[in-house]
């Protein structure tokens, strides 16, 4: 992949945003399949290669899903308030899952249903990681957490303090909140580049921010109160995702084995994680990165949007096809007036960015 040497901030911070919801609409007919590619490193190459639309939810061709709301949301929250404000956060995702969401992961509406029921937002996910046996590890909070890294991309504190509360508020699990962590990392490093951005480089990003988020959890306590997470928990996650990110470099991310397969553990974080460094590192367009994703990974709008984001982030939005672009924006306009159509459509991400 190469990049457009005078891309602005804003240019790539559309990019990551856009390609959040364009990737999230392209694995929309793919969504909880079980796909057949084939063996990495040979990327896949179909059978979707457009906006079509269907899936599960028999979706509009170019409509977007729960990736793209909360994405949405949560861009809304940081830019309407210039900082991030949990409360404000959650009760945005409460209103949506239990209003006019029409796909919501178990973990995300268990959590959720706690804050609903008055759990401080930033004991709720922690509240259900440990009802869970400390199990739940969905990748529900890296699907939409990229607007942090665009709103935080020069404030690495502040990006990592949100990235760890947004993701603590449904996925407590230290191996999902420090994954958001080191995607906001590569995310800001994409935005605040100069000239042309070298791709090992974000990954270098992403692998550093692993330790740094284990630090900032280890003192979460001083930071939060009672949110703690015990460290024992955070020395594997950190070595998990470590590992993640060293096979995301080889040809094979060994991503159908028996630590991690691609179809037996669809939803879970590290899938995703993986999935979406491998595919920058080795796709050579957006469209053939993400057209690899949407057919390979039965999560597929899920890796969709985070790979979208990530890669988005490194071409600026004008790498990304005009064609699905087009296909997205216009999704549902004459449509009836709806919350799906005024307020969780992807058009909202465009107006939040100055000019």
């Amino acid at each position: 992949m190469t990049t457009d040497r005078h891309l602005t901030r804003r240019d790539r911070s559309l990019g990551a945003l856009v390609g959040l919801v364009v990737g999230d609409a392209l694995g929309v007919p793919n969504e909880m399949a079980h796909l057949s590619a084939p063996p990495f490193p040979k990327l896949a190459t179909g059978p979707v290669t457009g906006m079509i639309g269907g899936g599960p939810f028999a979706l509009k061709p170019g409509q977007v899903t729960d990736d793209s709301h909360m994405a949405i949301m949560l861009a809304t929250s940081l830019w309407e308030f210039g900082a991030f404000k949990i409360d404000d956060v959650a009760q945005r995702y409460v209103e949506w899952a239990f209003g006019p969401a029409f796909d919501v992961g178990g973990t995300t509406r268990n959590a959720l249903g706690l804050v609903r029921q008055g759990i401080p937002p930033i004991e709720a996910g922690l509240h259900y990681w440990r009802h869970s046996g400390r199990s739940a590890a969905g990748n529900g909070s890296l699907m939409r957490t990229a607007p942090i890294g665009v709103f935080f991309a020069d404030d690495p504190k502040g990006r990592r303090l949100a990235s760890i509360k947004d993701s603590m508020i449904t996925h407590a699990d230290p191996r999902c909140v420090i994954a958001c962590c080191a995607f906001n990392a590569a995310i800001a490093a994409a935005i605040m580049s100069e000239g042309e951005v070298d791709r090992e480089a974000l990954l270098a990003a992403a692998d550093c921010e692993i330790d740094e988020a284990v630090q900032c959890l280890i003192n979460f306590p001083s930071v939060i109160g009672n949110a703690a997470v015990d460290p024992r928990h955070l020395t594997g996650a950190a070595a998990d995702l470590h590992r993640d990110l060293l096979r995301a470099q080889h040809d094979d991310p060994l991503l159908a084995g028996e630590e991690l397969d691609l179809n037996r553990q669809a939803g879970f974080v590290r899938v995703a994680f993986r999935g979406a460094f491998w595919t920058l590192l080795h796709a050579p367009t957006f469209e053939a990165g993400l057209i690899e994703v949407v057919n390979r990974y039965s999560d597929s709008d899920t890796v969709g949007a985070t790979t979208g984001a990530l890669v988005g982030a490194t071409l600026g939005e004008q790498g990304i096809s005009a064609q699905w672009k087009d296909v997205v924006f216009k999704a549902l306009r004459d449509g009836p007036s709806s919350p799906l159509r005024d307020d969780f459509h992807p058009r909202r991400l465009i107006d939040l960015l100055p000019a």
